[in-house]
């Protein structure tokens, strides 16, 4: 099942909103608003099963997978740099800032 990303429409009342604590102007906040997420929802979508558990959204996996690539990082480094980075996670989709990895199931990355 396909999982999906938060609604936007209301703030978290403990979590700081990322677009309140970022610049606008930074190279992963310029390419996230550039890249038409749109189009990997709509070639990936049919991938997913309509039933079971749902799964990572797909802009979540798509934005990692990117900024591998990026940064030239693993998997381990990538989730402590996804931790604290702010500007990773608003690239992966995310509207308000995490600070543990929270779609890693395994103990070792949970901070």
């Amino acid at each position: 099942m396909e999982g999906k990303l938060p609604d936007t429409k209301q703030r978290e009342l403990f979590r700081p909103m990322l677009n309140d604590i970022i610049n606008k102007r930074q190279e992963l906040v310029l390419l996230a608003d550039a890249i038409d997420w749109q189009y990997f929802e709509k070639e990936f979508s049919p991938l997913y099963s309509s039933v079971g558990q749902p799964s990572v959204p797909i802009r979540l996996m798509i934005g990692c997978l990117m900024l591998k690539h990026l940064k030239n990082l693993g998997d381990e480094s990538l989730a402590k740099a996804w931790i604290e980075n702010p500007y990773m996670q608003y690239f992966c989709g995310m509207r308000c800032f995490f600070p543990k990895v929270s779609f890693i199931n395994a103990p070792e990355f949970d901070w």
